[in-house]
């Protein structure tokens, strides 16, 4: 039917419904809003808008350790937190609003019941809950003497901080890495501790981590999620992908559990836990054999025309084939020569396959071969077929997402903790990464491979706050001797970087961030390091923590809405935010700024120290964050309160001037490096992206290439038959909110819970609502079943974060066990490069308890 004649249809309609009398729906009349005429006086309308009188309303920002850095407006009467809602302020709408339950009911946790009050000293056993109060001067006066104490006993680099992140509050975190740093004392990591290091980021491109900020999913064509229940976990900016979805961009889910980012895409692609590596490189395989690649791309910006030589697996050098030549230069070969000359950058010139012989300076003859050439074998190795023995992932599936992935222009991929939490979650990432590279897909907007894991970037140089100048130039300044938190759980290893520089027994921690002994992996190595070698524990907290409840002395210390000042940055977006509380600090609380520079002066390092007021610090944070934040000052972010940093594009892309040949990337050979050629990745087989087996989570061969581990069986899956995996909720920032009533109400039966598939339940005659016991060779934990289908056969999962008295028996992190894989130890650069905790690569057995 025409729009002509739907108009004469309704036209007629009408026409006959007069002829019988009927009255016109459509026709305008005062009638029909007579009901709504006040007729009576109401007066509980006056009652309604006096609860508001009185108000006032200050903007803070929620700071956890969750990426979403969301602003609240907060509304105060009498002193006393009324409610909360989204300022709507963020210069690009798409951000607004932001916010969810947890930012919603945070000031239920600031009149939380397990409020810590005031300062308390253990008196009964570790962990026994038996105190006594202290004044701040008793307290202060206590801590500083046994710092002396053990500084003088074992030296003051044994007096370890737990960090927090400080992208969550630049000035409150920042404050422990400055004490640590003006006392000598050591100082711990947390990037890698919690498994969020995406060290492939390092080994590709050397950076930390680089994720294109969400607004960019706007851009996209197609999308991969990639190991992040970003539904879940990723609450404030999910709705990106639910925008995009709605203008017809196709969101694809690679995950082996069906969780709430399963439920909203297109397709889910459901894959045998810790196999991601193979399913990338099978993508990759369909990608070169259906001529999808970018070869501009691959052969101007990546390692893929630089030479390796066949003999030792390195590099070829100018110093290999000329006795004058540098041994930093890497080379390609002259198509018109064919001899090999010094790389140029982003040249269309250099071969990108192929094999030569070359003459050494020595006179030798050896054979080399471009990069790319030998990454084509290993993708030969990884057909369709293969990966679907490996993945459980049809070949039709394979094919299909390869295809529509390489043909989208752009495409995006957005990977998260479920590739980063395993022994082998760097080879995970490269995979992924190369699939990125194959297709021209890096540094381009709408595209990109964005590693959505922790609250990391802190776009500004906080370098003159977090170490102070020891001389005028400051080229000498005061620094904290820095040791992987996962040393300190798990002892020294003979593979360690600089074991002798960095190698100590820690004596005392000072838990300055996160619950540390509530949420930290190996629980029963650490329970042992507890008891048998820490000394001193301090703990500044805001409630009853775990680490509270097994600390020396615990201090109370403001929630976000009693701390005066501070900065927030996160990845998920481009803005600096002003932090500005107003309440009074409850009980006896103090910032902890104020805690650090009181104990300084005891230690006789307080004017080093000089800051015991956030606003100071914010100032000189300004002054000094560099190009990102220039013009940006203290009376412009205390009027605006959340600034756009300053970018190269109005929306964050990394690597854009580099694929365009601006400038290089900042590896050693200026290119992205899908090979490595350092000794340990020779000596593991790792130089180029392959996949291995988990460590522990597989029934095949552990740690080994597919055509060796197939032969094999994992003995230990013979007592230990199912993954356990232990997996962020919506319900929680890691351990934050887990007492907050009102979030316990919606989180099930508010305690933690075994899930399984009703398959395995059966087989050990389990019973939804029954007590069983996960265990393994390290630990474990006690809690009720819960029998959900989403959870595959060969698996159990458990969502984290409950705190110490909510936990029947043992603890669900004490089946975990992180052995230090080699290739993360090649360096060591605190947050950077270290060893990755494999939380994922778990196993356990189900027993009724």
């Amino acid at each position: 039917m025409t729009s002509a004649s739907r108009r004469n249809f309704i036209k007629g309609s009408l026409a006959v419904l007069a002829a019988g009398g009927m009255i016109n729906p459509f026709s305008r009349t005062s009638a029909a809003l007579a009901a709504l005429v006040q007729t009576d006086a109401r007066p509980w309308e006056q009652t309604m808008r006096d609860k508001f009188l009185g108000e006032t309303k200050f903007r803070a920002v929620n700071m956890p350790n969750c990426t979403g850095a969301c602003g609240w407006n907060v509304f105060v009467k009498d002193g006393i937190v009324q409610r909360v809602e989204p300022p709507l302020d963020y210069p690009d709408d798409e951000y607004n609003p932001r916010g969810c339950m947890k930012g919603q009911t945070y000031h239920r946790r600031v009149y939380g019941a397990d409020r810590v009050k005031y300062p308390m000293r253990r008196v009964g056993g570790r962990g026994a809950g038996v105190w006594e109060r202290l004044s701040w001067d008793e307290a202060f006066d206590y801590i500083a003497s046994e710092l002396k104490r053990i500084s003088e006993k074992y030296g003051s680099e044994t007096i370890w901080l737990y960090p927090p992140v400080p992208a969550t509050g630049l000035v409150k975190q920042g404050a422990g890495e400055r004490f640590a740093s003006v006392n000598s004392f050591g100082i711990g990591t947390f990037f890698n501790w919690y498994g969020d290091l995406p060290l492939n980021q390092p080994i590709t491109w050397n950076v930390k981590s680089e994720e294109h900020e969400f607004r960019d999913a706007l851009n996209t064509k197609y999308a991969i999620i990639w190991g992040s229940d970003m539904f879940q976990t990723r609450m404030p900016d999910a709705h990106f992908f639910t925008d995009i979805r709605a203008k017809g961009v196709k969101i694809v889910y690679i995950a082996p559990y069906y969780d709430p980012t399963a439920s909203g895409v297109d397709e889910w692609v459901k894959l045998r836990p810790g196999t991601d590596a193979a399913l990338a490189l099978g993508m990759c395989h369909v990608v070169v054999k259906k001529g999808l690649t970018d070869e501009a791309h691959i052969r101007r910006t990546t390692s893929g025309p630089l030479l390796i030589r066949d003999d030792n697996g390195k590099y070829l050098k100018a110093s290999d084939v000329d006795p004058e030549g540098d041994s930093d230069t890497f080379m390609v070969l002259d198509p018109n020569s064919e001899t090999p000359v010094p790389d140029v950058y982003f040249s269309d010139e250099p071969p990108l396959t192929g094999s030569w012989s070359v003459k050494l300076a020595n006179g030798e003859t050896i054979s080399c071969s471009t990069s790319h050439t030998l990454f084509l074998k290993t993708l030969d190795e990884h057909d369709p077929e293969t990966v679907f023995e490996i993945t459980g992932v049809p070949v039709e599936v394979i094919e299909r997402i390869a295809v529509e992935y390489a043909s989208a222009d752009p495409a995006s991929i957005w990977t998260g903790t479920g590739i980063n939490h395993w022994y082998h979650g760097d080879l995970m990432g490269r995979c992924v990464i190369a699939l990125g590279c194959l297709t021209g897909n890096i540094g381009k907007q709408g595209g990109g491979v964005s590693p959505w894991s922790g609250q990391h970037k802190v776009r500004i140089d906080p370098t003159e706050y977090l170490h102070p100048k020891k001389n005028e130039d400051g080229s000498e300044r005061y620094r904290p001797l820095p040791l992987d938190t996962t040393y300190v759980v798990q002892g020294p290893t003979e593979t360690m970087a600089e074991k002798e520089k960095y190698w100590r027994q820690v004596r005392c921690i000072w838990a300055a961030g996160g619950n540390l002994f509530g949420q930290a992996s190996d629980q029963a190595k650490f329970s042992k390091i507890l008891q048998d070698e820490i000394e001193f524990i301090v703990s500044p907290e805001i409630q009853m923590s775990t680490t509270a409840q097994l600390a020396d002395i615990v201090l109370p210390i403001v929630s976000w809405y009693e701390l005066p000042m501070d900065l927030v940055t996160t990845p998920a977006h481009p803005y600096i935010q002003l932090h500005e509380g107003a309440l009074k600090p409850m009980y006896e609380a103090k910032s902890d700024i104020e805690v650090y520079y009181e104990v300084s002066k005891r230690l006789g390092t307080g004017d080093i120290f000089e800051y015991n007021h956030p606003e100071q610090v914010v100032d000189l944070l300004l002054k000094t964050g560099g190009p990102l934040v220039e013009g940006i000052t203290l009376d412009r972010i205390k009027k605006e309160r959340v600034i756009k940093v300053n970018m190269l594009s109005d929306t964050y892309v990394p690597f854009t001037e580099e694929v365009q040949g601006k400038k290089k990337f900042t590896t050693a050979s200026g290119r992205q490096e899908l090979y490595k050629d350092e000794d340990r990745f020779i000596e593991y087989g790792e130089q180029l992206p392959i996949h291995k087996e988990p460590k522990t989570a597989t029934p095949y061969g552990p740690s080994k290439v597919w055509r060796e581990a197939k032969k094999e069986r994992n003995p230990l899956m013979q007592s230990y038959p199912l993954v356990y995996h232990a997996r962020h909720t919506r319900w929680s920032v890691h351990s934050s909110w887990r007492t907050t009533e009102i979030l316990l109400k919606l989180d099930d039966i508010g305690e933690p819970l075994l899930e399984l598939n009703y398959e395995e339940a059966a087989k050990r005659g389990l019973e939804a609502g029954s007590y069983a016991m996960a265990y393994n060779q390290h630990g474990y934990v006690k809690a009720k079943v819960k029998i959900r289908e989403s959870v595959p056969p060969g698996a159990v999962v458990i969502y984290f974060g409950w705190q110490r008295q909510q936990i029947r028996e043992g603890h669900w992190n004490s089946l975990s066990h992180n052995p230090i894989n080699p290739i993360h130890e090649i360096y060591f650069e605190p947050n950077f490069w270290g060893p990755v905790s494999g939380h994922f690569d778990q196993i356990c057995e189900v027993t009724k308890a």
